[in-house]
């Protein structure tokens, strides 16, 4: 006999998923700054390219967040599946078609590092549909960092599917295994489809693809969906956490002990085992929900995190035009300091598009859903 999870008796928004969400841009502004004002010292630079891992952070605080959101309101609403759906495109298109046409404005059609044969005019209506995932040439090329959306919103696809099959901690890391398979599966199939599509100043596209497309992240969703299911067990959850860091701890040390040889390192910095480690964290923040890790200001900044995350890359593009990165000399200081206005700018126009674009979109969504469905519940994460 396996344990199934309760469904939660009410919906509630936790402080800490938004703490991560907050860590999690503040990673992905820190590599994408660094790309412009490099640091000097190795251990810095090594520190904040890892900020890409930030990515990896958002699905874990999406699958758990989605998770416990849909065992509750799949109970409560007369059409969860497609409120789930009209929710999560108000929740998405708004600010992602507006950061469609702002970079299509700032940077035209032109051949690009995402896109050395040019962008084409379909390139931007599959980027529209959500469909610019399946194409090493679409899928990163329209909008900065559109790649993560691409993934995000095919998970949302299949959502509502898994859940159906997904009920118990057993079923989540059975799904784990699966997802794992499938990932495996799908860098054959997709090489064999694109490796000979591409000459070999181009074939970066390919092995970015492998790593970008929604079968290459499918396993990190699914440690965020096993996370879920964790949490929901309270009475457990503590003493799970607790051994799930003695083991953690392990791994650490075997990772110490072993320096010198090439799987440990391998092991502990592949993005899946990251992720793992990051759900890890978030259940600890979870039980142990400190200050200095979960405040409002972090939480601020995790609930205006999708729109830093669309409209960082022009604040880049604005503080490299008015000059700010030539005051900015390669240097450890330098880089830090690049990126503080990074964050700073970023988060000041993020507010004003969250308030004006995200929130409006959100309010939307949810007049469409009581029209069609009085029993849905107010609240959406």
């Amino acid at each position: 006999m396996h344990y199934v999870s309760h469904v939660p008796s009410r919906l509630r928004k936790y402080e800490f998923i938004d703490a991560l969400r907050g860590y999690a841009i503040l990673g992905v502004l820190m590599i994408h700054s660094a790309q412009f004002v490099r640091p000097n010292h190795a251990f810095l630079r090594s520190a904040m390219d890892k900020g890409s891992l930030g990515v990896q952070l958002f699905y874990i605080a999406s699958a758990l967040t989605l998770c416990l959101s849909w065992r509750f309101r799949s109970s409560q609403e007369g059409h969860p599946t497609r409120d789930f759906y009209i929710r999560r495109f108000f929740r998405i298109a708004p600010m992602f078609y507006l950061a469609i046409m702002l970079y299509v404005i700032l940077n035209g059609f032109a051949p690009s590092y995402w896109a050395p044969n040019g962008i084409k005019w379909w390139f931007v209506v599959l980027t529209a549909c959500f469909m610019h995932g399946f194409n090493p040439e679409t899928i990163d090329s329209v909008v900065p960092g559109g790649w993560s959306i691409a993934v995000e919103m095919s998970f949302y696809v299949v959502f509502p599917l898994l859940m159906t099959y997904i009920k118990s901690i057993k079923s989540a890391i059975v799904f784990l295994a699966l997802s794992l398979v499938i990932w495996q599966l799908s860098i054959l199939i997709y090489q064999q489809i694109y490796a000979n599509h591409y000459p070999a100043d181009q074939q970066y596209l390919v092995s970015s693809f492998l790593f970008q497309n929604f079968f290459g992240q499918l396993p990190v969703f699914a440690i965020g969906i096993l996370a879920c299911f964790i949490f929901e067990n309270r009475t457990a959850l503590k003493s799970r956490v607790i051994i799930l860091d003695g083991a953690f701890a392990v791994l650490c040390l075997i990772q110490l002990i072993a320096m010198r040889t090439r799987w440990p390192t391998y092991f502990m910095s592949n993005y899946i085992v990251v992720s793992g480690m990051f759900a890890l964290f978030a259940l600890n923040l979870a039980i142990f929900p400190v200050k200095v890790l979960v405040n409002r200001f972090i939480a601020l900044i995790g609930e205006i995190s999708f729109s830093m995350y669309l409209v960082h890359i022009a604040v880049i593009y604005l503080l490299t035009n008015i000059g700010l990165t030539a005051l900015f000399k390669r240097g450890d200081l330098s880089a830090a300091l690049f990126y503080l206005s990074v964050v700073a700018v970023g988060a000041l126009i993020s507010h004003f598009t969250f308030a004006q674009i995200e929130s409006r979109g959100i309010a939307l969504g949810k007049r469409i859903i009581k029209k069609y469905d009085p029993r849905s519940q107010p609240n959406s994460p």
